[in-house]
């Protein structure tokens, strides 16, 4: 979803390192190379989108599209969808070793070569669950030759598998691109939304209460906006409970002081940090994560919650990686 892929071997590419990048044509659209650094309109639907339709081949040609057909029903296209599945443990199989996002060890465990996986918070869902998937996951964190951790939060999850052997457990912060994630002069676009004197507030984070407690952040910007008037926040319509926070806007009569807008690509996202004077995360995990990190290069005023035993606890852990 963050492109973590194409972030690590961007700058990989640039030191001439020899790396391939591989990518599922059919992601989640904020998933794709071009999501992170193509020219893509604001009106474009990342659920309902495809490589096609914003390829973009100047971006490198170490790109490598598969198509693990995400978006076909499953028994509609039941021998193409395990064929493509096939094709690509194959493809991973010319490579000396592979570095897979999260959920792709499912496939890369199979391959017979060396693999560390890139764990992007999907640490946190299936060593609880006992779907076919989960358990096939859960084989392979226990297998591969590295398990990278990006979020100082689920340090708590990986330390309590016993499958997992916790020397070769690694931290890594998110890559973030310095040269892109930086500060900006965007008045025409604040000037959308709040005058001169108003303060704006943006939050990028998806619509997940349960993971980013959206209803909280709502809840207390109804009490912040009667202290400050004109100020303005501006959400992204998107995820799981895109509706529940409407309604709760709705219901906390502050209508008028909340701008939804569509998902948008890095791009444009960058000047929305820019032009904001507060950037709003999550509130719940207790953590910060890749969101926090481009805010620092952006540097404007950041909120998010961060659980005291984070950074009593982990901080010094992490340094010592």
């Amino acid at each position: 979803m963050a492109n973590d892929g194409y972030s690590i071997a961007k700058p990989l590419w640039k030191m001439n390192i020899d790396v391939d990048l591989a990518v599922n044509s059919s992601e989640f659209g904020m998933g794709l190379p071009e999501w992170e650094d193509g020219d893509i309109s604001t009106n474009i639907d990342p659920y309902n989108t495809h490589r096609d339709d914003i390829k973009n081949s100047s971006l490198s040609d170490r790109i490598r599209y598969f198509d693990l057909l995400n978006k076909v029903r499953r028994k509609k296209r039941l021998f193409s969808k395990a064929k493509a599945k096939i094709n690509l443990i194959r493809m991973i199989r010319e490579y000396d070793i592979v570095e897979v996002n999260g959920q792709y060890v499912i496939f890369s465990q199979f391959a017979g070569i060396p693999n560390v996986v890139y764990d992007y918070g999907w640490i946190r869902y299936f060593p609880y669950r006992n779907g076919f998937y989960d358990k096939l996951a859960r084989r392979g964190y226990s297998k591969a030759k590295g398990v990278i951790i990006t979020n100082p939060d689920t340090f708590s999850i990986s330390d309590t598998l016993t499958y997992l052997d916790q020397q070769r457990i690694y931290f890594s912060p998110f890559a973030i691109d310095s040269e892109k994630y930086c500060p900006f002069p965007m008045e025409e676009l604040r000037a959308k939304y709040i005058n001169n004197n108003g303060i704006l507030l943006f939050s990028p984070s998806r619509q997940h209460w349960e993971e980013k407690g959206n209803d909280k952040m709502i809840k207390a910007f109804a009490r912040f906006v009667k202290i400050f008037p004109d100020s303005k926040l501006v959400a992204v319509d998107w995820s799981i409970d895109a509706q529940k926070s409407k309604d709760l806007v709705n219901s906390l009569h502050i209508s008028d002081k909340v701008e939804w807008i569509k998902p948008v690509a890095k791009k444009h996202l960058i000047e929305f940090y820019n032009a904001a004077d507060i950037i709003l995360d999550q509130f719940i995990l207790g953590s910060w994560g890749l969101l926090h990190q481009r805010q620092c290069l952006v540097k404007n005023l950041f909120l998010c919650f961060i659980k005291r035993n984070i950074l009593n606890e982990r901080l010094e852990r992490i340094l010592l990686f």
